[in-house]
């Protein structure tokens, strides 16, 4: 008898759209330190705040589903400073309710809060998530949670040997399909569908995701890479058993329905510079708000609703031209991520094969690893790490 040999193993690395490939786009070294160490980030900011909202709002939608609940008057929210101290008696629809326990099985995977405002920001913007979104959306979503899972090729590198020749890539999207948003001309989120898309025929779906952030200029980089996220989201998700062809993704930017002094500064410019494309309507209390605002005043309690839902609401047509141009772009951004693993594992070095990428000093300041990176955002060409000072 024959015994033939054995096959090589073959790896098939898998990747997260949000996880992965886009916290490498954010900064290269930083994820290196992140994903492709065993030692857990302690202070994975971003990580925590968008897995928080995300997870309140599925979990106060399952809340809905079952219940039924009405959004008028809106559901309690009963925030506590110090999760430490005994809770009063709320109901199982109090959002701070559900953000606990959101927040403790986060806890449970090392992921925390950077800090005391930082938590209290996620679950006042999760309450504003739920109780002004969740009445136009939760009545629509007709499969929620939705686990995506598809493989692609790795373009080849020459000269370059990878570990793999294909990836597997994974996502999570609510799901929305014609039946849903037919009949709701009196709902925000469908309204914005039939604005973006006016020409929807036949069975379809619409996908949704939420983004723990402010809307994007239309200069920075994570407004295509959002577009480029919806894009890929539409490709895993025609690959589903018995899924409906997807017309169009929707981003839902949680923190436009609560913005704070920041978002307001940065607005103001994007303004002037003509750098986003949802801005007031000429002769709106919202533009004379935007006009006179200063620091100090407190802007989600002068920006109308309606303006606050637009800012919110990014509806991206789904074609397969535009599916294409998405995949192919995320495809070389894995590329890129393997040559790196492929010159560490030449190197030894993780500083010379992940060199730092990151232009937004917000995520830099919140890095773990700002202290001895070689290049922090918003620093020149031959910035010296300061030396580690003794104890």
């Amino acid at each position: 008898m024959t015994i033939q040999a054995k096959r090589p193993v073959r790896i098939v690395p898998g990747y997260s759209l949000t996880g992965d490939l886009l916290s490498y786009l954010r900064c290269r070294m930083q994820y290196r330190y992140h994903n492709g160490s065993s030692l857990p980030p302690s202070r994975p900011v971003q990580m925590w705040f968008g897995e928080f909202i995300h997870g309140v709002m599925e979990g106060a939608y399952r809340i809905w589903l079952e219940r039924k609940l009405p959004f008028d008057p809106a559901w309690p929210f009963t925030y506590r400073d110090d999760p430490m101290q005994p809770p009063p008696a709320r109901e199982a629809h109090d959002i701070a309710v559900i953000g606990e326990r959101v927040e403790a099985r986060l806890k449970r995977q090392g992921k925390v809060p950077r800090s005391d405002d930082t938590r209290a920001s996620a679950y006042r913007r999760a309450n504003v998530g739920v109780n002004r979104i969740g009445k136009y959306l939760f009545p629509l979503i007709a499969s929620a949670e939705e686990h995506l899972l598809g493989t692609r090729t790795i373009p080849p590198k020459p000269g370059t040997a990878l570990r793999a020749d294909r990836y597997e890539l994974s996502g999570v999207i609510d799901v929305l399909t014609n039946v849903t948003l037919g009949g709701h001309s009196d709902n925000v989120i469908a309204s914005a569908v039939e604005a973006v898309c006016p020409s929807l025929s036949g069975e379809y779906e619409v996908i949704v995701d939420y983004k723990g952030a402010r809307r994007p200029a239309l200069n920075e980089p994570y407004w295509e890479h959002g577009e480029w996220q919806v894009q890929t989201y539409a490709w895993l998700r025609g690959r589903q058993p018995k899924a409906k062809p997807v017309a169009a993704g929707i981003l839902i930017y949680i923190n436009e329905l609560d913005p704070g002094s920041g978002d307001m500064s940065k607005l103001r410019k994007e303004l002037a510079a003509g750098q986003t494309d949802v801005g007031p309507e000429k002769g709106s209390v919202d533009e004379r708000v935007m006009a006179l605002w200063a620091r100090g005043l407190s802007p989600q309690d002068q920006l109308s609703e309606a303006f606050r839902l637009r800012r919110a609401l990014r509806v991206i047509p789904v074609t397969e031209t535009s599916i294409a141009r998405a995949t192919q772009a995320f495809d070389r951004v894995v590329q890129e991520i393997e040559i790196c693993v492929a010159d560490e594992a030449r190197s030894g070095k993780i500083a010379t094969a992940w060199k730092p990428s990151c232009q937004d000093a917000e995520t830099c300041v919140a890095c773990d690893f700002r202290n001895f990176c070689p290049l922090p955002a918003g620093e020149k060409t031959g910035y010296v790490p300061a030396a580690p000072q003794p104890f």
